[in-house]
C-alpha cells in the first residue's frame, strides 16, 4: 500500500508548480493568481483544473481559464439553490397541508398519530400480495417519528419555537404546519415517500409531476444538488449515479440524463406550476455566454453534440 508524501507548499510555491505544469499567467499575473489560490483551497480549485488537463499534471493553458470556469460554476450554483428552495418551500407547504387535511378531525397534533397518514401495506413475498405491518413494527416506527420531529425541534434556534413553547407550556410538540417550517428537505422527502397514495398524488399534482414514483425519484436528485451546492461542492459537472431516464428527461436527446442539466429540467418543470412568471434570463444568459466560448466543455456539463441551442428550448 502507498502513502501520500506530498509535502505542505506555500501559495507561490503552488504557482511555481503550475508553470513547470504548462499553466500561463499571461492574462492573470503570478501576484493575482496568489491572491486567487489564497482564497481559494488549491484542492478545491485543482477540481476546476482538471477539466482542461491535456495528460497527467499537463496543461497547455492561461491560469485565467481556471477562474472563468469558477466563477461560471458559483453563479449557476446560486441561481440553481434559489431554484431548489422555491421547489422545497413549495415542497414542504403541500405536504404539510395535505398531511394536516387528512388528520384535521384529530386536531393541531393528529400526525403524530402516523397510522393516519403513512403507508403501513407492505409485499409479502411468498403470497405477492401487501399486508399491513405488525403493531409492534408500526408503534416502534411511530416513536421514532416522534424522536426525530423532537429532535428537529429542540436543534431549531428560530424565535417562533421558543416562543410557542413558553405560550404553551403544557405542550411536547408543535403543529405541522410549524414544524413544516423546521425539518430539512431530507426529512420531508422522506416523509412524502412513506405517506399513503391520497397525499402523494395531492402533492406531486401541485408540483406539476404526474406520477407520484417519478416525484419521489426526483426529490432526490434535487436534494442532492442541494445539499452538493450547500457545502460549496463543485457543481457544474457533477453526474448523478442513477440515471434520470423518465420521459421529462429522455424528449431532450443531446441531455445527458446523469448530468445538472437533467436537474435542470426537472427544476423548469416544477417551476411551471410552482412559479410560472420566474425568469430564467440570467441563467440562460450565464450558460449561454460561457459555453459560447468554451464548446469544447459542453460535453462535461451535459449536452451532447455540442448543441448549445438546447438551452433554449429548456428555458
Amino acid at each position: 500500500m502507498s502513502n501520500y508524501t506530498k509535502d505542505f507548499k506555500t501559495c507561490k510555491e503552488q504557482i511555481e508548480l503550475m508553470k513547470i505544469r504548462g499553466i500561463k499567467f499571461n492574462v492573470v499575473s503570478e501576484i493575482e493568481a496568489e491572491r486567487v489560490i489564497s482564497n481559494i483551497n488549491y484542492y478545491k480549485f485543482s477540481g476546476y483544473m482538471k477539466v482542461f488537463e491535456i495528460s497527467l499534471d499537463k496543461y497547455d493553458i492561461e491560469f485565467k481559464k481556471f477562474i472563468e470556469l469558477y466563477e461560471f460554476d458559483r453563479k449557476f450554483s446560486r441561481i440553481l439553490f434559489e431554484l431548489i428552495e422555491k421547489i422545497e418551500i413549495s415542497f414542504k407547504t403541500n405536504l404539510g397541508y395535505y398531511i394536516s387535511e387528512r388528520t384535521k378531525s384529530l386536531g393541531p397534533f393528529g400526525y403524530l398519530n402516523t397510522l393516519e397518514w403513512k403507508n403501513y401495506s407492505v409485499l409479502n413475498k411468498k403470497t405477492n400480495s401487501y399486508q399491513v405491518k405488525k403493531s409492534h413494527e408500526i408503534l416502534r416506527d411511530r416513536l421514532d417519528f416522534q424522536k426525530k420531529i423532537t429532535e428537529y425541534t429542540a436543534r431549531n434556534t428560530n424565535g417562533y419555537i421558543e416562543s410557542y413553547f413558553n405560550k404553551y407550556k403544557n405542550e411536547h410538540f408543535i403543529p405541522l404546519w410549524i414544524l413544516i417550517e423546521v425539518i430539512d428537505f431530507g426529512m420531508a422527502t422522506k416523509m412524502y415517500t412513506e405517506s399513503v397514495k391520497d397525499i402523494q398524488t395531492k402533492v406531486s399534482k401541485q408540483l406539476n409531476i404526474p406520477l407520484i414514483n417519478d416525484l419521489e425519484f426526483y426529490l432526490k436528485s434535487l436534494k442532492l444538488i442541494r445539499n452538493i451546492v450547500a457545502h460549496n461542492g463543485i457543481l457544474w459537472n457533477f453526474k448523478l449515479i442513477s440515471r434520470l431516464n423518465k420521459p421529462l428527461i429522455t424528449q431532450y436527446t443531446d441531455v445527458n440524463d446523469k448530468s445538472t442539466v437533467a436537474v435542470l429540467v426537472v427544476i423548469v418543470e416544477i417551476l411551471k406550476k410552482v412559479d410560472p412568471g420566474y425568469d430564467y434570463s440570467e441563467l440562460k444568459n450565464l450558460i449561454i455566454n460561457y459555453f459560447t466560448k468554451n464548446l469544447d466543455l459542453l460535453d462535461k456539463f451535459g449536452i451532447k453534440n455540442k448543441n448549445l441551442e438546447i438551452i433554449n428550448q429548456i428555458l
